[in-house]
């Protein structure tokens, strides 16, 4: 019930939403409001773990289960320096991260 009121609520047409080890399952998406699009943000932006291509695109046909593919996006999760500390991740695993972001969007959507 409390996903339907907050995603029947929003008047944006893109909706950037952290998932995690913390998210739970994609299942409140089956109540995001027609027409909007979701970016999922996947990857994470606070440590050096390299995602895979294979881990992304399997979250993505994961979340297809509540939303259409075609109404997706991929993301990183935040911005790589959320804080003025910034986080601890070098300038090589943000690049590898977006490139597999990349790789990913382009098998998934082509």
């Amino acid at each position: 019930m409390l996903a339907r009121e907050i995603f029947g609520g929003i008047k944006a047409d893109r909706l950037l939403l952290e998932y995690d080890e913390r998210s739970g399952t994609f299942e409140p998406l089956h109540h995001v409001s027609e027409g909007k699009i979701v970016v999922l943000g996947l990857v994470t932006a606070k440590t050096s773990y390299r995602e895979t291509v294979e881990e992304l695109e399997a979250r993505v046909r994961q979340a297809t289960r509540y939303f259409p593919l075609e109404r997706f996006s991929i993301s990183p999760q935040c911005g790589f320096s959320t804080s003025v500390v910034g986080n601890a991740i070098t300038v090589e695993d943000e690049q590898h991260k977006l490139h597999t972001l990349v790789e990913t969007a382009e098998r998934i959507w082509g």
